[in-house]
């Protein structure tokens, strides 16, 4: 039985907005078309970025002895790809790749015929084409639960899920999982207060909302004027649209190594003090400190910005800690 065939197959990835059929199969897409064309006319690495299945998750209860999925692991925003897979919420199983052009596969096998559900965490650096999703020919199959919270991601590269070398440490996921929320991870890296980057009418209704960019704004130097101005005009449009009904937090930039450098806008503390100003503004947003969030620890990064696995569980943590 090849998932791909059946009519209803979104309903097994969480995290999407749409799946694209191709010649060869799908691609799972966490963007809407508009916001897609966005990134690709704006900014050619953005479409890249953008294109990648950052937080999405294949999920299906089955009683299944074989299941295996096949297609392509193409290059995105790095060389390197991961899958991490579930058992009934344990995690058993972390696949690494490196992306290519040719067609991959995994499988899992189970030696008793009884229901499980699985979750399978795609890459959030590559771009993945499905060609089959193959179930056992007289198994059956449902998609996963829902969870009744609805949590939205927006950020930029860190929030994508850069550096984690599995993509279920990416602070996003994990912070899902302790609340039990389904996650629409928006995460583009590179990427900066856009407020054209927002679709008024994506196809998505959060409860929960966080928004962490600012780290690039800083390196693009900005003044601390202009991220104030592009912060709002963001947060302004989005509590009127997407996020209207949602708590909302803005995470101001995490530690980074160079935070001490001097810009346009000051140091990252001074930058990042104008836009928590910008956002205190808003009604309905709250502000958190994201210097408070991962300890300034170069061991907890890879390149002095990026978190790494450990860094992310910092982050995780600590958001779970003063969201509500």
């Amino acid at each position: 039985m090849n998932l791909l065939d059946r009519d209803d197959i979104e309903s097994f990835f969480a995290g999407v907005v749409r799946l694209e059929r191709t010649e060869s199969g799908i691609r799972p897409h966490r963007h809407t078309e508009k916001q897609i064309q966005h990134y690709e006319t704006a900014n050619e690495m953005w479409g890249v970025r953008a294109n990648c299945t950052a937080g999405v998750v294949l999920r299906l209860f089955t009683d299944s002895q074989t299941v295996t999925l096949s297609g392509q692991v193409l290059l995105g925003a790095r060389q390197y790809a991961g899958f991490d897979v579930a058992i009934d919420g344990r995690w058993i199983r972390a696949l690494r790749f490196d992306t290519s052009d040719e067609t991959r596969s995994f499988s899992l096998e189970f030696d008793t015929r009884e229901k499980r559900e699985i979750s399978c965490v795609l890459p959030q650096s590559a771009i993945v084409e499905f060609d089959a999703i193959q179930l056992d020919t007289d198994a059956t199959v449902a998609p996963g639960a829902k969870r009744t919270r609805r949590y939205l991601a927006l950020g930029d590269s860190i929030t994508q899920g850069m550096d984690a070398r599995g993509p279920a440490s990416a602070y996003p996921i994990q912070l899902a999982r302790m609340l039990d929320a389904d996650l629409l991870n928006l995460g583009v890296g590179g990427h900066i207060f856009d407020p054209d980057a927002l679709d008024d009418d994506l196809p998505y209704s959060p409860d929960l909302v966080t928004i962490a960019y600012g780290t690039n704004d800083w390196s693009r130097d900005l003044t601390r004027t202009q991220v104030a101005d592009v912060a709002k005009a963001y947060l302004d449009r989005l509590t009127r649209t997407v996020a209207r009904d949602a708590q909302i937090y803005l995470l101001t930039p995490l530690w980074r190594t160079n935070a001490d450098e001097v810009k346009p806008g000051g140091n990252l503390i001074v930058f990042s003090g104008a836009i928590a100003e910008a956002a205190g503004s808003v009604s309905g947003v709250s502000v958190i400190d994201g210097t408070t969030l991962v300890p300034h620890r170069e061991d907890l990064f890879v390149d002095g910005l990026h978190p790494n696995d450990e860094g992310f569980l910092h982050y995780a943590v600590g958001l779970r800690g003063v969201i509500a």
